[in-house]
């Protein structure tokens, strides 16, 4: 059995994988809860709330997967309790994209189409699978099961698609943000945009080794090895965001102003200035609380 329908008999070497994963996973977020708690400066903010609900979503899904794979609960309890888990690691971690793409786009009519975008895949992925996954947990097993595995491999391949169409929309907007320090060749924002650029290949290729489990058949694997790839994609978040804080705000370059209505732009008067500024409103609450006290003061 491959685990869509209940609890799985599987040689020891798969079991040892699945326990490895689960080991992991929760490794990850529980370093993940730490950090949240101890370096923001207040806990709130969409940023920090989605980092929240996607890390607890990532445990929540390991134990329980866990759980029922191994016979240790009710089965169809455990189910739901799966697709609760699922909705925070998935779609939470998508809004944590979405979270942090004010940073480097004012406009949010620009971005308004990403968070509808998200709205639109939890209803089209997350609601059918949901009822085709408990359907398939009852005694109806036959009448779900063969829908399930179809929609699972779409759903699956739908968000990845999701997630790097977000990715690769904050990576050109940091880069044309940057674009007037990256002129004059400055080195730690050169490092950090390549830096970027390479954080986000190895999240597509996580992506792409997870597609591989499912495609290939292995249900047990894909669902153990899922969180940890989330919680590997969520670390790798975490740093980038606050690298890209640093370089922004932290490196003391004496060519960026601070203004009152939260807007870090290039320094001078010209009526070109404000152009290719940085809207940081709410920044205080992403800041880590060890380089707070380094946050230039603004100009009046």
């Amino acid at each position: 059995m491959a685990g869509e329908s209940g609890p799985i008999s599987a040689p020891l070497p798969i079991n040892m994988t699945i326990a490895g994963f689960f080991g992991i996973a929760c490794y990850n977020c529980i370093e993940i809860l730490l950090l949240l708690i101890d370096r923001f400066k207040r806990h709130n903010g969409l940023y920090f709330w989605s980092m929240l609900v996607t890390t607890l979503g990532i445990l929540l899904h390991s134990i329980v997967v866990l759980l029922r794979y191994y016979d240790l609960g009710s089965n169809f309890v455990l189910a739901a309790l799966t697709c609760i888990g699922w909705y925070g690691m998935v779609t939470g971690f998508s809004v944590v994209l979405y979270s942090r793409l004010h940073l480097v786009v004012p406009d949010e009519s620009r971005t308004r189409w990403v968070l509808i975008m998200i709205i639109i895949s939890f209803c089209v992925f997350h609601v059918p699978v949901t009822i085709l996954f408990l359907g398939t947990n009852t005694r109806h097993t036959e009448v779900f099961i063969g829908a399930f595995r179809i929609y699972e491999r779409v759903q699956l391949a739908g968000f990845c698609v999701q997630e790097c169409i977000i990715s690769g929309f904050y990576i050109l907007e940091t880069i044309r943000t940057l674009k007037p320090i990256l002129a004059i060749k400055l080195p730690k924002e050169r490092k950090m945009t390549r830096y970027l650029i390479i954080v986000n290949t190895l999240v597509i290729i996580l992506d792409i080794s997870l597609l591989f489990t499912q495609y290939a058949g292995h249900f047990q694997i894909q669902t153990t090895y899922k969180p940890v790839v989330y919680s590997i994609k969520l670390k790798m978040e975490f740093v980038i965001l606050n690298r890209l804080l640093r370089v922004l705000q932290l490196g003391g370059y004496g060519h960026w102003r601070f203004l009152d209505a939260g807007i870090i732009e290039p320094g001078g008067s010209g009526a070109n200035s404000g152009q290719d500024g940085l809207q940081l409103q709410g920044i205080s609450d992403l800041i880590e609380r060890p380089l707070a006290a380094e946050v230039p003061s603004r100009t009046t």
